[in-house]
């Protein structure tokens, strides 16, 4: 009778225990369907316009979904990465928004978006929603807002024609004040006519920003914590440097006149970077970039042909990563 007991106990527990450990598997196994790579089926994704003229980009890895937005009419779109599925996400004439270059995505689902010449940057909700709206002429004269970098809970903003650097706290439920972050000289970064400051990236120690210079080619390293600033010695610069986008070590530059993306090999400390061959295919005037798994998404805002007759439809590039 003891030895029927004891047996029924050891089956019992043998069971919860072939129970549990299926129960694992397959909640590793639904786990693990999330790092699948993205399923998707086409090289380039059209937009809609013929007159779009995109120029910036941003990727929820979330959702699947990126924005890109319009220079003409301020108009983002929302496109599907792996079907290319593309809507209107938020139209410009609503929002008082004419322009847009760069954008990200921040943890909460909010959307920035830089407003280049008019100054303006804008924070939207995940459904399109305006938040929070700043015009950063009246606020601190600035020139040209260009790009934007999310790092350690904050957001950060180049000025193309202003020596400056803006910020602004996004861990908040609602957006932190837009500051004044940086103001620095000539001598520390010479800026020249043209396009200065444009793309911007972080690093993933959340130690330093990285800027490309787009008129001189350089590349600078700004220490967040103190603000010291030293160009990244290259071995060749990277002139019409626009995007940037930063994958461990490899900093990669999307150089808009040239039709390429080039690959910067960093030091470990960021202050010196190789130059490497350009990569990519049938890109056009290539600006901004966002990284979609193993894919490098890069807008061909054909800029150069405003007030010319475009190639349409206007797209995004899907480049893979060498």
């Amino acid at each position: 009778m003891h030895r029927f007991v004891i047996l029924s106990f050891i089956k019992s527990i043998s069971m919860k225990f072939t129970l549990l450990f299926s129960a694992f598997i397959l909640i590793a196994c639904i786990g693990c369907k999330k790092d699948d790579p993205i399923k998707v089926q086409q090289m380039t994704y059209p937009l809609p316009g013929d007159q779009f003229f995109p120029e910036g980009i941003a990727y929820n890895a979330k959702t699947g979904i990126f924005y890109t937005g319009s220079t003409t009419n301020g108009d983002i779109l929302q496109v599907n990465v792996e079907t290319g599925a593309a809507s209107l996400f938020s139209a410009g004439a609503k929002q008082g928004r004419t322009f847009c270059t760069g954008m990200k995505v921040d943890a909460k689902g909010r959307l920035w978006v830089c407003g280049g010449p008019t100054n303006i940057i804008q924070v939207l909700d995940a459904a399109g929603n305006l938040i929070k709206n700043w015009d950063t002429k009246a606020l601190f004269n600035s020139g040209f807002i260009n790009d934007c970098i999310i790092s350690n809970g904050y957001i950060y903003f180049t000025d193309s024609q202003v020596k400056k650097v803006y910020r602004a706290n996004v861990n908040n439920e609602q957006p932190g004040n837009l500051e004044e972050w940086l103001t620095f000289t000539d001598q520390q970064i010479p800026y020249l006519t043209g396009t200065n400051a444009n793309g911007i990236e972080a690093t993933t120690d959340g130690k330093f920003l990285i800027i490309v210079i787009s008129s001189s080619g350089k590349l600078y390293r700004i220490n967040i914590a103190t603000k010291g600033i030293v160009e990244i010695q290259l071995n060749t610069p990277v002139t019409s440097g626009d995007g940037l986008l930063l994958d461990g070590n490899t900093l990669y530059v999307s150089r808009n006149a040239t039709g390429k993306i080039f690959p910067v090999v960093l030091s470990n400390d960021y202050s010196q970077g190789t130059v490497g061959n350009g990569f990519g295919e049938n890109l056009l005037f290539n600006t901004t970039m966002a990284k979609a798994g193993k894919y490098i998404l890069v807008v061909n805002s054909q800029l150069n042909k405003r007030g010319m007759v475009p190639v349409l439809p206007f797209t995004v590039s899907r480049v893979t990563i060498p």
